[in-house]
């Protein structure tokens, strides 16, 4: 029988999977590694996740306590790399402005302990629920990533810091997926989310837009080098310092006769 569960399985799951694929195979060809190697090693990962995913799912396993701490064990890893996603975002914007390098890893770092003490010591207490343990480490971690991410974006603004469009949108992706998933996580403390819920569609519908946005990212900027120009050595300088010098009193002197000139 159709219905609207197994018909929004029919257009996310595929849809999910050629995101995930495109993005994967863009980044590769856009060299992403070399600018984003954490983030390019969670799309590596998710793709090798859901490849893993799948097979499992047809065989026995699927129904084993086993698989089932090694997927969740393996959404904390992504869920890890999305953070130093943010973290290796961070450090390539804000480098160029070594003041506010200083305060923003200094202040991000601080927040970021304290944080993940929150989330650790949530989780802690909730260690006898299965549920609860993942519903409350999930929430608070994703919490952590949205507002650390918020407090860069808010930094680089005050400061007039140039983040590049790759990397803004990177953000914006990770940020609407933290998000969704802190609210769609407190939803499954007050109930076990079933299969056709609303918030079982908000937490599978919500993925496809993250990959969206960080799929045209990679392929609109993907290729665009975000390191700051390269500075002339002291040698170099002090070399075509004073003959920079000279052709510019030179100039000037010469529109000094051109307008006497023209006085007269």
């Amino acid at each position: 029988m159709v219905n609207f569960s197994s018909v929004f399985e029919w257009i996310v799951t595929p849809l999910n999977i050629g995101l995930q694929l495109a993005l994967l195979f863009i980044s590769f060809k856009r060299r992403l590694y070399r600018q984003l190697v954490f983030f390019f090693t969670y799309i590596f990962l998710l793709n090798l996740n859901d490849g893993v995913g799948w097979s499992v799912f047809f065989s026995p396993w699927s129904q084993t306590a086993g698989w089932r701490n090694a997927y969740w064990f393996f959404q904390f890893i992504l869920s890890l790399l999305r953070l130093l996603t943010i973290a290796e975002i961070s450090r390539g914007s804000l480098r160029s402005y070594p003041a506010v390098w200083g305060l923003a890893w200094r202040t991000m770092s601080a927040a970021a302990v304290i944080l993940l003490t929150w989330t650790t010591e949530s989780a802690i207490q909730n260690a006898h629920h299965m549920r609860k343990f993942i519903a409350v480490g999930g929430q608070r971690f994703e919490f952590m990533e949205a507002i650390l991410l918020l407090f860069l974006l808010l930094l680089g603004a005050y400061y007039h810091v140039r983040i590049s469009p790759l990397y803004r949108l990177i953000l914006i992706g990770i940020c609407i997926y933290s998000a969704l998933l802190v609210a769609d996580n407190q939803f499954w403390l007050l109930k076990t989310i079933l299969g056709d819920s609303i918030f079982a569609y908000v937490r599978r519908g919500a993925f496809p837009i993250s990959l969206a946005i960080w799929t045209y990212a990679v392929w609109r900027w993907g290729a665009t080098s975000n390191s700051p120009p390269e500075l002339i050595s002291q040698a170099t300088y002090d070399e075509l310092s004073p003959q920079i010098h000279d052709r510019l009193r030179e100039l000037n002197d010469r529109l000094a006769d051109f307008v006497g000139k023209g006085q007269r």
